[in-house]
């Protein structure tokens, strides 16, 4: 009987929850129907089947998380379907043999007797380059974490998890001193340090967030804290660009695309990033990757979060086909229609908040790419031109870098390539 695996439906993912199923068991299914919407560490995503039969059996329900390669559902004949019902009838109708103690008993026991110990009486465990070099940083002893990867491997998010846990129970274990003390004072004199972040009034909503949004908070975090950030900003003189751009947009046909500010900013970073290769890297596992293609993320905003879509070969690319691609990622993103292929493969990614009246911005890199544009609104200033104030369209630039792959010289240099590109815009062009 076919298997349906929860897939790797992204370069970076470890595990998927099951946010909707779409099929529901004695349902007929043909191969390439979309059984599930599954919810990754990038966005919610489509999961199609590779077999025709009868949906028989969903093993994983709505709302539950596991790790890829979990088997999360059958398909078969239809007469599997059929007996599964009977024995499970007959199960939950047996009476139960053994007290709830002996119960409590069994699904504990098992776990510790199966664990394989070393010489010393210790648990192998299975972990993850990464993850071991996170256990050895932070002085985590790893036969205190149970793995949630395949195999029962200890994987990131396991020592992240950790982490959290373990930072909860330092805040509300006191520290020898305070011991000491509540021996002579009364326990009501102890202050509640937990309640009041716990509670919630009646003027307070909790609004839980999704999947999506959890990653997308613990990734950036993440990012923040363990990538050395800097930044560098500088100023675009927009005007011959504007003007460029519509009159490439003024003989556009009905249902024909509009090439927008952030295409013309895409294909100039492109560009800039086919000269300053070492921009187009990543650091990763402790190894510097410079990537040969160039391959541009754009930020869209979605209500789950924020999602990052790539388009492939934006270097070699005319700026009409990454306006094609941009709006039907977009579209796509906004649909929750965003494929692995749509998500993966990005090598520098741009954040544009022009269109949210911002002055200025800085943007968390998105690892392990080693660097990220934000862009921020164009507006009309006065500058100096021959000694004269001329009124012009100025935008703000800032580009943040990874500090173990850049360096401030080379930063600023791209970004002045950047910016030589976009007030010579007919270059963008060839």
């Amino acid at each position: 009987m076919p298997e349906v695996m929860m897939p790797r439906l992204s370069d970076t993912m470890q595990e998927g929850t099951i946010a909707r199923w779409l099929k529901k068991p004695g349902d007929t299914i043909k191969k390439g129907d979309v059984l599930a919407e599954i919810e990754t560490d990038k966005a919610n995503m489509e999961l199609e089947s590779y077999d025709n039969g009868i949906l028989e059996q969903i093993i994983v329900a709505e709302g539950e998380t596991v790790p890829i390669g979990k088997t999360i559902a059958l398909i078969g004949t239809g007469v599997g379907s059929k007996v599964q019902a009977k024995a499970a009838v007959k199960q939950e109708q047996a009476p139960t043999a053994a007290p709830v103690a002996a119960a409590t008993h069994t699904q504990v026991q098992p776990q510790v007797e199966s664990a394989a110990l070393d010489g010393n009486g210790h648990r192998n465990v299975k972990v993850s380059p990464l993850a071991r070099r996170m256990a050895e940083e932070y002085g985590i002893d790893l036969q205190q974490i149970q793995g949630t990867g395949p195999g029962g491997r200890i994987v990131r998010d396991d020592i992240e998890d950790y982490r959290d846990q373990h930072a909860v129970t330092a805040q509300q274990t006191p520290t020898p001193a305070v011991q000491s003390s509540a021996q002579t004072a009364p326990v009501s004199s102890q202050p509640a340090a937990v309640a009041p972040a716990t509670s919630v009034t009646e003027d307070a909503e909790v609004v839980k967030i999704s999947r999506v949004q959890s990653i997308i908070a613990r990734r950036l975090t993440e990012s923040k804290q363990a990538v050395p950030h800097f930044y560098v900003s500088n100023e675009v003189d927009m005007t011959a660009l504007l003007e460029m751009r519509q009159m490439l947009n003024a003989n556009v046909g009905q249902g024909g695309v509009k090439v927008s500010i952030n295409d013309l900013i895409v294909k100039a970073c492109a560009l800039a990033l086919e000269k300053f290769p070492d921009v187009n890297a990543s650091f990763k596992d402790d190894q510097f990757i410079r990537h040969k293609r160039v391959n541009i993320g754009i930020a869209v905003d979605i209500p789950a979060g924020l999602v990052v879509p790539v388009i492939h070969d934006a270097n070699i690319k005319g700026v009409r086909t990454i306006a094609r691609e941009a709006k039907a990622l977009i579209e796509k993103a906004k649909a929750n229609k965003l494929t692995p292929a749509d998500l993966d493969g990005g090598t520098f990614s741009v954040s544009n908040l022009g269109m949210m009246d911002v002055t200025n911005f800085i943007a968390v890199i998105n690892p392990p790419q080693s660097a990220i544009l934000a862009v921020a609104s164009t507006r009309k200033q006065f500058v100096p031109v021959d000694g004269q104030p001329v009124l012009r369209d100025i935008m703000p630039l800032t580009l943040s870098a990874d500090h173990r792959i850049l360096y401030g010289a080379m930063v600023a240099r791209f970004l002045q390539e950047v910016k030589a590109l976009l007030q010579n815009p007919y270059d963008l062009l060839g």
